[in-house]
């Protein structure tokens, strides 16, 4: 195993926001109780109690009660979680495999990738019978901590067949002679495509940034045969021909993307070159060919997932009380001949531009016990040009009602006076569907009984 468990950090003001904005009990029980799930786990990987693993999965998410279970699948209770789920995949990965060049046994790799495996298959049969939004989350989260494992595992195998190469002074010298010949002959077909759309270096493919980091690792490779020194050079080359570069994340996937292919194509022309001109060090090559292509991908899907990671980090400062939820907790009834005014009114917000017409019984009125959703119409907010759909639900039992505007791709938690909870979701739906109901913009309302 690697390093000792990392204190496991809790997210205070942010699960305070989410007490206030919900059930104050109920935030406070579920945080508590999440976090002591991901501790118990990383506390039982780190004692390589692993057998432990499964029934601590099944038995956390077994026992949720369906007010807890609902809460869970809000989209920023799932973002609080997220970021827990982020340390908990964090921590396994840095005690199962915190370095793929640490000397480890390859029977160990296996046993790595079997336990993240079934750690997904755990996790999915546990969530059976769970809302589909709060499995895919999960989903999401935990295939990506599959994904990163089984590249280390990977990375970790290929170097520690590269090692026993770099050790045999006789290989490494026909791979030196026969890299430095293949690039002096000019036997390299990459003047054209490597270099497509770079110009000013048609004529000069050794000046190209790919050619100069392949260059780079030839030299090396005169006076060290140290794999971390080797790959050390190519992260060097990546710092300033990507990471320096980009001024933002756009800019980032561009260059990465760009070197990535270049880089790609570049080393498949040195094999071809190999293959054909039947050099000896054509099977070191090969393993240093993966190697290196594998590497770029890893520090380059390493350096995404740790920004989404540092993102999801910092949500706690952007939370706003309307960003994932409208009208949270605070939809009171109101009588029937005082309807409130549409709030997209005082929003300069037009009148609505088209009118839901309901086409099959499943768009019409949908009752909830004595509640009655209706869709009133569809609005268009000038300023930002967010669409939003105007719904009235109307209690029989007490004659009351509330009129809403819902933003598409959002929900909304509405409580009634009665203490009775709705989640209402809006989105989209393709404009060829049988069930299309308006002209311009479709929008499917699915309204469900919370508690």
């Amino acid at each position: 195993m690697g390093s000792p468990v990392s204190p496991f950090r809790r997210c205070p003001v942010w699960e305070q926001e989410l007490a206030n904005k919900y059930s104050c009990k109920l935030v406070v029980f579920l945080a508590d109780e999440y976090c002591n799930y991901c501790r118990d786990i990383l506390q039982n990987v780190r004692n390589q109690e692993l057998e432990k693993v499964e029934d601590l999965i099944t038995s956390f998410w077994k026992s949720r009660q369906q007010d807890t279970v609902m809460l869970m699948s809000l989209p920023d209770v799932r973002q609080l979680l997220g970021c827990y789920d982020m340390q908990l995949y964090k921590g396994l990965e840095d005690m199962l495999l915190p370095d793929f060049l640490e000397d480890v046994s390859i029977q160990y790799l296996k046993s790595v990738r079997l336990f993240s495996k079934r750690f997904k298959l755990w996790l999915l049969g546990a969530l059976e019978g769970f809302p589909a939004i709060l499995q895919i989350s999960k989903l999401k989260e935990v295939t990506g901590f599959v994904k990163r494992l089984r590249r280390k595992t990977y990375l970790s195998n290929m170097a520690k067949t590269m090692k026993m190469v770099l050790k045999n002074s006789r290989r490494i010298g026909l791979l030196k002679s026969d890299l430095r010949a293949i690039i002096r002959e000019g036997t390299l077909d990459i003047s054209k495509k490597v270099l497509e759309g770079d110009s000013d270096h048609e004529e000069e493919p050794e000046s190209h940034t790919e050619m100069k980091c392949l260059g780079c690792l030839i030299s090396l490779l005169e006076t060290s045969t140290d794999l971390a020194e080797l790959l050390n050079c190519v992260s060097s080359n990546l710092q300033v021909l990507v990471f320096q570069p980009s001024k933002n994340k756009e800019d980032f996937i561009k260059l990465a993307a760009s070197f990535q292919l270049k880089w790609n194509f570049l080393l498949t022309a040195v094999s071809k070159a190999m293959t054909l001109s039947h050099r000896d060090s054509f099977g070191a090559w090969h393993l240093f060919h993966l190697l290196l292509l594998e590497y770029v991908i890893h520090i380059l899907e390493s350096c995404i997932e740790e920004e989404e990671e540092e993102d999801l980090g910092s949500l706690q400062d952007l939370l706003s009380d309307d960003q994932f939820l409208t009208q949270p907790d605070q939809a009171l009834f109101h009588p029937l001949d005082s309807l409130p005014t549409s709030e997209c009114a005082s929003r300069n917000v037009e009148s609505p531009q088209v009118t839901l017409k309901h086409t099959s019984q499943s768009c019409g009125p949908m009752g909830m016990g004595s509640v009655v959703l209706q869709v009133l119409g569809f609005l268009v907010d000038t300023a930002t040009g967010n669409k939003l759909v105007q719904v009235l639900l109307e209690d029989k039992t007490t004659e009351s009602a509330v009129k809403l505007s819902l933003p598409v791709g959002q929900e909304a938690l509405i409580t009634l006076s009665n203490g009775q909870r709705f989640v209402i979701h809006i989105s989209d739906v393709p404009q060829s569907s049988e069930n299309t109901y308006c002209r311009k913009s479709n929008a499917n309302v699915q309204g469900g009984l919370l508690e």
